[in-house]
């Protein structure tokens, strides 16, 4: 495959640059819930089921007033119809019923997507899909010994509940020796985002949440000082925390903190890509801190992914995908694009001697797929302007020549390209040849100077597929 010059060097900078700092979103499995009973009997099972319901449904949906949906409502009574599976598994926790103590059982039980799917659609609630992204967790709190970096056991219990009713996957620090050295609880506490970014590089997540928590006898917690990366006339091993003696905070790290009363006051900063959220909180209990911030930052995700019902109906978004070098690797893209809960349909419009154009039929709009590639990690977004040195040619005809094209990549047979070629041809052939609909739809387009939306034919989102 002969690639021009430009393209050819855009991709390796890009390929080189993911590799550095490639992340990955974790598969949830969303349709699973847990309970505990006293016997196997249908009784228990389906009251199980009744009870898991509405967290399944918030978890799915995203949503947490989704139980106050009617139609949601109407379903529970029959939650036991929406399952395709269960199972059992001995246990040791002891259920109490008046005067008596039962030894109970672990139930298992599993959902049938499809129908969950319908209900909600019936509902106009959206549905988040099981791919979710991964989120590290730093908390640093503050008592009257100074700052700690390493939570009491009923924080980190309180993150995980949360985070397992809205299916979020979370991602919490080793405080190895390696990690001290890189950050501690004063950098935590003046959120030094330089450092606590560096610390984090390690743990491959999708985005990062910041908590800093204090009993609110100790006073407000102070503005953050934000250290400058570029001010080299201040060492960042001299920022101090306010207030906070700098000895004092090795020390809190080493000796058990003894229990603090509330209220407790919390602030929270959420990164994920360029975005930045605070939030401020104030609960009787410390684990309502955590209940709160992890209510939060789900709800922030399930805007950013979860696919909405559209009242237009399905849409077309055509994409173009460069760095496919093969028939196997376009059967890669192709199986994951098509694995994405939000495409119905995927049609071949077109094959270039350098990309590969498909057309997508979808529930979501551009945003929303945008937002999924960037998540899955296996599609990267190239520069608009790149589309333009990319010339754009149905199946079945000659690649226009270029000047200054580069000779075949290393590595790259020019037979099995052509094997590759003659493939993707049969593809579209089987598909109802959607590349010659595609061309007679360019050129009953080309006289139409109205501003055309990214994602059409005209103006396709170019992406370089990664393997």
């Amino acid at each position: 495959m002969r690639l021009p010059l430009a393209v050819s060097l855009l991709l390796f900078v890009q390929c080189f640059g993911l590799a550095a700092h490639l992340h990955a979103a974790q598969q949830v499995d969303i349709y699973r819930a847990q309970a505990l009973v006293k016997s196997q009997s249908e009784s228990e099972r389906n009251a199980a089921a009744r009870a898991t319901f509405g967290e399944l449904i918030v978890r799915v949906s995203g949503q947490r007033d989704a139980l106050d949906n009617p139609v949601i409502r109407a379903a529970v009574p029959n939650a036991q119809n929406y399952l395709f599976g269960f199972s059992y598994k001995s246990s040791s926790e002891k259920l109490i019923e008046g005067t008596r103590s039962f030894t109970a059982l672990a139930l298992q039980l599993d959902y049938e997507p499809q129908a969950i799917g319908k209900l909600l659609k019936d509902a106009q609630l959206p549905i988040w899909p099981a791919q979710r992204p991964k989120l590290l967790v730093w908390l640093v709190s503050k008592d009257q010994r100074g700052l700690s970096v390493v939570p009491e056991v009923i924080d980190m219990q309180a993150l995980n509940s949360a985070a397992s009713y809205r299916g979020l996957p979370l991602v919490f620090p080793k405080h190895d020796q390696t990690e001290e050295m890189l950050l501690s609880a004063g950098d935590l506490w003046d959120l030094n985002l330089e450092k606590i970014k560096a610390a984090s590089v390690r743990y491959k997540a999708d985005a990062i949440l910041i908590g800093r928590y204090t009993p609110s006898s100790m006073g407000p917690i102070p503005p953050a000082v934000i250290v400058d990366p570029l001010a080299t006339e201040i060492a960042a091993t001299d920022i101090e925390a306010p207030g906070v003696p700098q000895e004092n905070t090795s020390a809190a790290t080493e000796l058990p903190v003894e229990p603090s009363q509330g209220p407790w006051l919390a602030e929270w900063l959420l990164i994920h890509g360029d975005n930045q959220t605070t939030q401020k909180d104030e609960t009787p209990e410390v684990k309502g801190l955590f209940n709160n911030a992890i209510e939060q930052a789900a709800d922030y995700f399930a805007n950013q992914y979860a696919i909405m019902p559209s009242s237009q109906g399905a849409q077309p978004i055509v994409l173009r995908i460069g760095n496919i070098k093969s028939f196997a690797a376009f059967k890669q893209a192709q199986a994951y694009l098509q694995g994405l809960a939000m495409v119905q349909r995927m049609e071949i419009v077109s094959v270039t001697a350098e990309s590969v154009v498909v057309r997508l039929t979808t529930e979501a709009d551009v945003r929303l797929l945008m937002n999924t590639l960037a998540l899955g990690r296996r599609l990267n977004l190239v520069q608009e302007n790149v589309a333009s040195v990319v010339p754009q040619v149905s199946a079945g005809n000659e690649a226009s020549s270029t000047e200054g094209e580069a000779p075949l990549p290393e590595g790259i047979d020019a037979e099995a390209m052509a094997d590759f070629e003659r493939a993707l041809a049969s593809e579209q052939m089987a598909n109802g040849g959607a590349a010659e609909v595609a061309a007679d739809d360019q050129t009953s387009d080309a006289s139409v100077t109205a501003v055309v939306p990214a994602g059409s034919l005209q103006d396709p989102l170019v992406y370089v597929w990664q393997k």
